[in-house]
């Protein structure tokens, strides 16, 4: 991900000081050292690692930087854009999102379901735009709820470095305790149909947590609501189009979305309609580097990837040369009035 902001910027003709995660620090500095090794001038790729409190907000108040492009929470970013103010810095925020996964009633439920598992568990649901919400319409909801519940009792928990595992843990154990809390909260007012626990064994050692699907949440349920980065799925009957819509774009977020239809003219409204800086029609989460990669509202602005990252770190200058020699121009009358001289 630190490649979809490097990359551009030193493209376009920046050097960059990268601030990693304080849980994930080491793959930004293989990165940096793999430029080195490449050949990248020493300077041109930065790494600073640290806490957010010591090192990030230095960075974003430091006067010589002149954009901070920030991926993390939604608070965070806010943080970021406040300190970003005194210096009346650019900045270019990816921030959190709550991505909806609407399911119409001509949907291949086969599909959908498979695509609703894997864009929930990619990297065990850390992902800003994994589907957290899955809207189905009530002639498919039943099946969808059996068919996800039965690929997620499926899923095997384990070594990520074991090509039989399916699923690794989550990034620390205060996550994997964080996701716990709001799944054990839920049952105060929905149903864990499949999961919602920690596994027993070695794996309890780690910071693993069964895949979650959960039914019977209202809408304004934290479950719904909230950003819970980790692997659950809570499902949402609807009958009218109109009212999956309106559902979908019911969270302060809008980063991503998916629609599931065979309907040509079905898929073509939610795209429209749904809030959100990426629509994916009956996939979820595919992410290629030719597309732009940004969200709206409490996800933030600007773009990741493809040519529209590029304007991100650059800045338009408008230069205008007058190689005429004529002394009186046509716009002079705005001084000089109707004088000839």
């Amino acid at each position: 991900m630190a490649a979809w902001k490097v990359l551009p910027a030193i493209a376009a003709g920046n050097t960059i000081v990268l601030k990693p995660a304080e849980l994930t620090p080491l793959t930004s500095l293989m990165f940096a050292q793999a430029a080195t090794e490449a050949g990248l001038p020493d300077g041109v790729i930065n790494v600073v690692s640290g806490t957010g409190p010591e090192a990030g907000e230095w960075l974003v108040s430091h006067p010589a930087v002149a954009m901070t492009s920030f991926t993390g929470s939604t608070a965070v970013g806010k943080r970021v854009a406040e300190l970003a103010t005194a210096t009346v810095k650019r900045i270019h925020l990816e921030l959190g999102g709550k991505a909806p996964f609407v399911v119409f009633d001509d949907a291949d439920l086969e599909a959908a379901a498979h695509g609703a598992v894997a864009g929930a568990l990619i990297n065990s649901g850390q992902d800003c735009t994994a589907a957290t919400r899955a809207y189905v319409q009530r002639p498919l909801y039943d099946a969808f709820v059996a068919a996800v519940a039965d690929l997620m009792a499926s899923v095997r928990l384990g070594d990520p470095f074991d090509p039989h595992t399916d699923l690794g843990p989550l990034v620390s154990h205060a996550q994997r305790d964080r996701v716990a809390g709001f799944v054990d909260r839920a049952r105060g007012y929905a149903t864990v149909v499949t999961g919602g626990e920690i596994p027993g064994g070695d794996l309890a050692k780690g910071a693993y947590y069964r895949p979650t699907l959960i039914t019977g949440a209202p809408q304004d349920s934290e479950i719904v609501q909230s950003e819970i980065f980790g692997p659950v799925l809570a499902v949402v009957p609807f009958d009218s189009d109109d009212e999956g819509i309106a559902l979908a774009n019911d969270t302060p977020y809008g980063l991503a979305a998916s629609a599931w239809s065979r309907d040509v003219y079905r898929t073509g409204r939610a795209s429209r309609e749904l809030r959100a800086g990426c629509v994916w029609i009956n996939d979820h989460i595919p992410i290629i580097s030719e597309m732009p990669h940004g969200g709206v509202r409490a996800s933030g602005f600007g773009k990741d990837m493809s040519a529209y990252s590029f304007e991100e770190y650059t800045q338009v200058k408008h230069v205008m040369f007058d190689n005429t020699a004529v002394v009186r121009k046509d716009w002079h009358r705005t001084v000089f009035g109707d004088r000839q001289t």
